[in-house]
């Protein structure tokens, strides 16, 4: 059973931007547009190879200015005798979550990283199913959940990882994969409108991430992230079968 306080029904939701591997000019000209485009969230990919972290996300909060909501992404970069170190010097530019900074074989221990720093912990690699999720409460390993649909099971379980969250005092955000088409982003969206609670929203990307979209709808975000609720049936998108047919590598029939 589902609880009736998981779910609060809204007409529009507002996503996060994100900067990955840009540097130099390019971070810059991408912080200056997801300002000038009235973000209000932004993450920030931390922990490669080559790039001074602390540094980097000082300048991007410089561009982007004290209002707008940071918060940054290691993907298991670092090792969990360096990951207090790693997220304290990140501190300084205001920094309002951390995702998943170590490996998934070592976010057990993460309870003493999370004494050591200010910043919240957010699991996303480990934490793909029900026993991930009451592995982290048991060992206070996180205090976001990134749930996604894709990488959690759909709809049902993923709705089943929100309320445990909110039963253990755990927050949660809603995350998308990278270059998903608008089948994966409209399933998001329904998620985001009526599921309440969700600190950071990710996805909608379609039009800046994928080359040909596969409906007949656009639904990517507009002005500031922000997207309406998608209504019709299913999930409210029509797809387009010639540009379906135009990308599928193969065919398969299933008959009953």
């Amino acid at each position: 059973m589902l609880a009736g306080d998981l779910f609060k029904p809204v007409h529009k939701v507002r996503y996060s931007g994100a900067i990955t591997s840009a540097s130099g000019l390019k971070m810059k000209i991408a912080s200056l547009l997801y300002s000038l485009y009235g973000f209000k969230q932004m993450k920030v990919k931390v922990g490669i190879a080559g790039y001074d972290d602390a540094k980097r996300t000082l300048q991007i909060r410089k561009w982007l200015g004290k209002k707008i909501d940071i918060r940054v992404d290691a993907n298991e970069a670092w090792s969990i005798d360096e990951a207090a170190q790693r997220i304290q010097e990140l501190e300084p530019a205001g920094i309002t979550c951390m995702e998943q900074p170590v490996s998934h074989e070592q976010v057990y221990q993460l309870k003493k990283v999370r004494a050591q720093v200010r910043t919240p912990i957010m699991l996303d690699e480990s934490l793909c199913s029900m026993i991930d999720a009451e592995r982290a409460v048991e060992h206070e390993a996180c205090d976001y959940f990134n749930i996604r649909l894709s990488k959690c099971g759909g709809f049902i379980p993923s709705l089943r990882l929100a309320q445990y969250a909110r039963r253990h005092g755990v927050k949660y955000q809603l995350g998308c994969q990278v270059g998903e088409t608008s089948i994966l982003s409209s399933a998001g969206r329904h998620f985001a409108c009526s599921v309440c609670d969700i600190r950071y929203l990710e996805g909608s990307y379609d039009k800046h991430l994928v080359k040909e979209n596969l409906a007949k709808r656009d639904i990517t975000f507009g002005w500031g992230g922000v997207a309406p609720a998608i209504t019709g049936h299913g999930l409210g998108i029509v797809m387009d079968e010639i540009a379906l047919a135009r990308v599928s590598i193969r065919q398969e029939i299933l008959r009953g």
